[in-house]
């Protein structure tokens, strides 16, 4: 599980930067931006054994039913992020 949460950590790191530099809060694009990419990175992550893929793709789940839901209820992109990034590190 540890690979997924470094994928997770540096795609939001990476999208994060530019407001950051700029010490600005995200915007929703930005925001949408690292959803997206946090999702992607979780369903591409290598896994080694089945197990640590099975628990790769619960939380993957998990974390598309949190954006979708939000999508579909009006929530803040940035709330998604922050909900996501919580799913995963407690992992």
């Amino acid at each position: 599980m540890n690979t997924v949460r470094v994928l997770v950590v540096c795609v939001a790191w990476f999208v994060a930067t530019p407001a950051m530099a700029q010490n600005k809060t995200p915007t929703e694009t930005q925001c949408r931006e690292m959803v997206n990419g946090m999702l992607q990175s979780m369903k591409s992550a290598p896994m080694r054994t089945e197990r640590d893929r099975q628990v790769a793709r619960e939380v993957s789940d998990r974390a598309e039913k949190i954006a979708k839901d939000n999508r579909s209820r009006g929530v803040s992109e940035c709330d998604s992020w922050r909900a996501i990034g919580d799913l995963v590190t407690r992992q």
